[in-house]
């Protein structure tokens, strides 16, 4: 295919679609360039700077140098946020090694404070050591998921339960679990609601961080 070629890929997701734009590039080559989970063009996680829930900058140069498994969400998410985390937290169990990074994104930073973020992640039993969980405003985070090729925002058809008990806009965003190289290029997609995936994935690590 010829570079600037958009290509619309469809993630089905409960209870909606979503579409992921991606602009095609030259392939630079592959670290396993046969697996299936590997996104057919390139996709690289952007330059950002959000907070972790210390209040501690965090900037992309957290996802260089090491393998990073990375999911984005807010705590309010009533449908795919409780699943994805979950297995964030089965990854976190059954890849020993130390040197896999774990980073979850929040999309909703007006409401998910890092007080709120930290107890999400303490009820996750998420390893602070080696799964970081990052908020900020939406203008900080979703031009990530964006300059990454997916599409986030509220969708006003769907009414969810905001944390003080009015509603809120339910807010589109990625469903998959990304797992990203040490040049923060994405080489892996994979979607939680499929346990064959996420075993794939862990094999996957296992193999990489041996």
């Amino acid at each position: 295919m010829k570079p600037g070629l958009l290509l619309a890929l469809t993630i089905a997701a409960a209870g909606g679609l979503l579409a992921l734009l991606i602009v095609l590039r030259p392939s630079a080559g592959s670290l396993e360039p046969t697996d299936p989970y590997e996104p057919p063009v390139e996709i690289f996680v952007p330059e950002f700077t959000l907070i972790d829930t210390a209040g501690a900058p965090v900037t992309h140069a957290a996802l260089e140098g090491e393998y990073t498994l990375l999911d984005f969400f807010f705590t309010s998410c009533p449908l795919y946020c409780p699943g994805m985390t979950a297995q964030m937290r089965r990854v976190q169990t059954e890849v020993a090694s130390n040197d896999l990074r774990l980073m979850s994104i929040s999309i909703d930073g007006e409401r998910d404070t890092q007080d709120v973020v930290r107890a999400y992640a303490e009820g996750f039993g998420a390893d602070p050591d080696r799964w970081r969980f990052l908020t900020g405003p939406r203008a900080s985070v979703w031009p990530i998921a964006r300059g990454m090729g997916f599409l986030v925002g509220e969708d006003p058809a769907s009414s969810i339960a905001a944390p003080d008990g009015s509603s809120m806009a339910m807010i589109n965003h990625p469903t998959r679990l990304m797992l990203i190289g040490p040049d923060r290029r994405v080489i892996g997609l994979y979607r939680y609601t499929e346990r064959e995936e996420v075993d794939a994935l862990i094999a996957r690590l296992n193999r990489l961080l041996d």
